[in-house]
């Protein structure tokens, strides 16, 4: 059974250690954080994610995963090791401080281990970053590429709240390496792990890295069109984004995820990768206008409901403002970049009365704001003497929202960025229609 080390035991981490564990491998998470460990040790995940605690408590009952705080007394017996920790921003530049100190710490291990081991790099890093890390490597180790160790770059694709589907059943399997020893033996590794029809890319570092930026802006750059075209839409009379967005998203060319209009994108990945990337433009001395045009609209559509509140009403101190949905997106619990997070930081400077409400993430909203909001329970509770009920993700539980859950509201005045909820009687805007058609 090969022995396969997970430095860093975020979303990225915990939900591949939990993968790798259930192949037959025997995995070992590390983690440095000591309140996380803890957590993780007893089968607990510190985030949401769909059936992730569940796996991850099978997994330690057949003891293919445990946790430790250091790789360091391991090393002597790890075939593999993914680096998956955090690259955050810091001045709209990734930080690169976490995984250089993991490159320098296995460079000091490899000096003295038997073993030859894959070192594959998960965490989001920009062209030319593992070139520089093999020099790291190199220098320290005094060992050699493609004989002593192989590195290769694989960058993943998850999305929050498929994570573990994504792991098992990648769109893509993308393998960057300097050396065709590296590729060799990535490539038989992945042969055991994934499906034959899972399509493969063979490229080198800097192209791998490229590709995972690339990938994400486009995204972000699917989300801000299709917003742009829903802010049209709510001036043309009769105008509906949603039937814009499923008419051309029958067009193979174009596809119909990440047409969804609404508030703005979010979450760990698309803010901060477009952030990078816009940098990664300006390092190399290329202005980035499209990028900066689709981090442009993402801004100011955040902007979009505080306008629309400013026009209902003369003066917003003092009225109160209930909120559906505080994460960035459904089935999660994830506040990062969220356009609720910037909502809510708007209305408390306009002096207004804020109440939230996420299934989910009430948790790490009372972290953030302590006790400048209300927290509620219920839809119910939440719209209780509101002026105005704002749903900010599509929760299958906002959908459902009757005159029942909003019996008590000061005012049936609710706006709808999502445009999910199918009600009459009440004052309705949606984001992305025309105030006609209602």
């Amino acid at each position: 059974m090969m022995n396969v080390a997970v430095v860093g035991q975020g979303f990225v981490g915990l939900t591949l250690s939990v993968f790798l564990s259930s192949k037959k491998l025997q995995v070992f998470g590390i983690e440095n954080n000591q309140n996380k460990l803890k957590t993780i040790q007893i089968g607990k995940s510190p985030f949401f994610e769909p059936n992730l605690d569940k796996n991850l408590k099978k997994c330690l009952k057949l003891k293919t995963l445990q946790f430790v705080e250091s790789l360091n007394p391991i090393f002597p017996k790890i075939d593999v090791v993914y680096i998956c920790v955090p690259t955050p921003n810091r001045n709209n530049s990734i930080d690169l401080k976490f995984i250089k100190n993991v490159i320098y710490e296995i460079s000091h291990l490899l000096k003295s281990t038997k073993k030859k081991p894959m070192i594959i790099i998960k965490s989001t890093v920009a062209p030319q970053t593992t070139n520089l890390l093999l020099k790291i490597l190199s220098k320290n180790s005094n060992k050699i590429l493609g004989v002593d160790y192989f590195l290769i770059v694989n960058p993943e694709f998850l999305r929050e709240g498929s994570a573990l589907d994504d792991q098992m059943n990648p769109h893509l399997i993308v393998m960057g390496c300097e050396d065709s020893k590296s590729q060799h033996k990535i490539k038989n590794f992945y042969k055991k792990l994934y499906p034959e029809k899972i399509p493969r890319t063979y490229t080198n570092f800097s192209t791998a890295e490229l590709i995972k930026y690339s990938n994400n802006a486009f995204l972000a750059t699917k989300i801000s069109f299709i917003n742009s075209i829903s802010n049209l839409c709510e001036k043309i009379p009769g105008a509906n984004v949603d039937d814009v967005a499923n008419a051309i998203g029958t067009d193979p060319r174009i596809g119909s995820l990440f047409l969804k209009a609404g508030p703005g994108f979010g979450g760990s990945c698309l803010p901060k990768d477009l952030n990078s990337f816009i940098s990664v433009y300006k390092n190399f001395g290329i202005q980035p206008i499209l990028l900066n045009s689709v981090k442009n609209v993402n801004e100011k559509q955040s902007d979009q409901i505080l306008s629309i509140l400013k026009n209902r009403y003369k003066k917003l101190e003092g009225k109160t403002i209930s909120i559906l949905g505080i994460s960035f997106k459904e089935n999660s619990d994830d506040l990062r970049e969220s356009r609720s997070v910037i909502l809510i930081k708007q209305l408390l400077n306009e002096n207004c009365k804020v109440k939230v409400y996420d299934s989910l993430a009430l948790e790490n909203t009372v972290k953030l704001f302590k006790n400048t909001i209300e927290y509620c329970n219920s839809i119910y509770d939440c719209s209780k003497n509101s002026d105005c009920l704002i749903i900010m993700n599509a929760d299958k539980e906002f959908k459902k929202i009757t005159h029942k859950n909003i019996s008590n509201m000061h005012k049936k005045f609710i706006i709808d960025t999502r445009r999910i909820l199918k009600i009459s009687n009440v004052e309705y805007i949606a984001l992305g229609k025309n105030s006609d058609n209602y």
